[in-house]
């Protein structure tokens, strides 16, 4: 067996170590999970509703330690550490409220013969979670994922295992039957033997590209459905406007959060010219208000990045940018302090045989694009194998329109920053993955809708 250590990355403290589960412990764990699922399949709604907000009144309840061990962790910083959680709990009330609505029979007629859509659970799902979001990423699969009939066995991110057993903690806490969220103490060489086994029939990950690869074809070995959220490198496009200053602003604000470790956050910028030197000028200013520093208080926008492979990474991607001749307007430093701090950084004159245009750059940087005109930014910001969520930001309500209709994305959003909400789907498209969380599609995303004729 091997260990997962929780690791601070602000000054590199082990907080806590634990040993990977056994062959034997795995199968106890999800034999369990079956067990509970023969029987949660025929629990109510109405008492699976009051489960459900017992769920969100425990993140309430507890919020400001969950907040802390969310920060402590990964290092989010404190405030949207609090705001995301918060977040969570509303999505555990949507589902809670919403869930018997979309998932009741529906009675129909075709063909002078009557009928309906029985919507029936799979069994045990199998979820893969990232390290960034280390609450809401799990939960947003989970809740719906379960409320649905389903159980569910959940391998988080070997960084953040503090924050995988308290989720099954919080389950408990709520009074939830055993089973029916196991956390997962395993490495990824144990994916397959999870993913094999006759009792899981299905799985939900976010991760990156080389992730998804790895277990679609895992899925596709064991024909198991899945749904995929993997990487992200979208566009954010800056049309005819008179609020240079504003957008500028506002997308920075919404660009650091999480310390730019966010997948639905804008990262390529592309802009018309005649906006362009004003953009990048805001941007700037901008840039050089944040505060970096400790993400427990409460004047720091931007802590460290969460493991300082990451920080590496980024580093290497922005050098390559720049010597491909991109122009450096601020930043491109780690800072040498304790901890994985990177500077924010901005890149302008990208074009397309750089790197920060081509690759997702999962870090405090910013990459600036000019065109011409709207064609070359839509042709721009389609140019890409990764497409999560777009932004436009427009005056012309029947060109945003236009705009919306033909760039290749997911979601879109109009002259604001992008999101998610409980009650909408989350999705990408291209290499950005498939299937659907959140909504009335994530609800469904792992039940299967039987035609019962009369």
């Amino acid at each position: 067996m091997t260990t997962l250590k929780s690791i601070n990355p602000h000054n590199g403290e082990i907080l806590k170590t634990f040993e990977t589960f056994s062959d034997e412990i795995i199968e106890q764990k999800i034999q369990q999970a079956h067990t509970t699922f023969l029987t949660w399949k025929d629990v109510s709604f109405d008492e699976k509703k009051k489960l459900y907000h017992n769920l969100a009144g425990e993140i309430e309840k507890n919020i400001e330690e969950l907040a802390t061990l969310q920060t402590l962790e990964m290092w989010m910083v404190y405030s949207q550490s609090l705001a995301g959680l918060k977040n969570t709990a509303h999505l555990a009330r949507w589902f809670a409220d919403n869930a018997q609505t979309l998932l009741q029979d529906e009675s129909f007629e075709r063909d002078g013969e009557a009928g309906k859509f029985v919507y029936d659970p799979l069994g045990i799902i199998f979820g893969i979670a990232p390290w960034n979001f280390p609450f809401n990423q799990v939960l947003r699969a989970a809740i719906p994922n379960t409320i649905a009939w389903n159980t569910t066995v959940y391998k988080h991110a070997s960084n953040v295992p503090q924050a995988g057993a308290r989720i099954e903690q919080l389950f408990t806490d709520a009074w939830f039957p055993e089973g029916v969220y196991t956390n997962m103490f395993i490495d990824s060489s144990k994916s397959e033997q999870v993913i094999s086994h006759k009792y899981v029939r299905g799985v939900n990950l976010t991760w990156s590209e080389g992730a998804g690869k790895s277990v679609w074809a895992l899925a596709w070995k064991y024909l198991k459905p899945s749904v995929l959220e993997l990487g992200w490198n979208d566009a954010f496009i800056v049309a005819h406007n008179d609020r240079i200053k504003e957008i500028a602003e506002q997308w920075m604000k919404a660009r650091i959060a999480n310390n730019w470790e966010k997948c639905n956050s804008s990262k390529r910028f592309i802009v018309l010219e005649e906006y362009y030197d004003d953009f990048v000028k805001y941007a700037k200013e901008a840039m050089n208000n944040f505060k970096v520093w400790d993400p427990m208080l409460e004047a720091t926008d931007l802590g460290p990045l969460a493991r300082p492979d990451l920080r590496d990474e980024v580093h290497e991607q922005v050098q390559k940018t720049i010597k491909q001749w991109a122009r450096l307007v601020i930043g491109w430093n780690k800072i040498e302090w304790e901890g994985n701090y990177y500077e924010a950084t901005i890149l302008a004159d990208v074009s397309s045989e750089m790197t920060s245009y081509n690759e997702e750059v999962f870090g405090p940087v910013a990459t600036i694009i000019k065109v011409a005109d709207i064609e070359e930014a839509i042709k721009v910001a389609n140019d890409s194998d990764f497409w999560l969520c777009g932004c436009v930001y427009w005056d012309d309500e029947e060109e945003l329109k236009y705009v919306a209709t033909h760039v290749h994305t997911g979601m879109m959003f109009i002259n604001k920053p992008s999101g998610s909400r409980a009650s909408l789907p989350f999705w990408g498209v291209k290499h950005s993955g498939y299937g659907k969380e959140n909504g009335p599609d994530g609800l469904r995303a792992f039940v299967n809708k039987k035609v019962v004729m009369y």
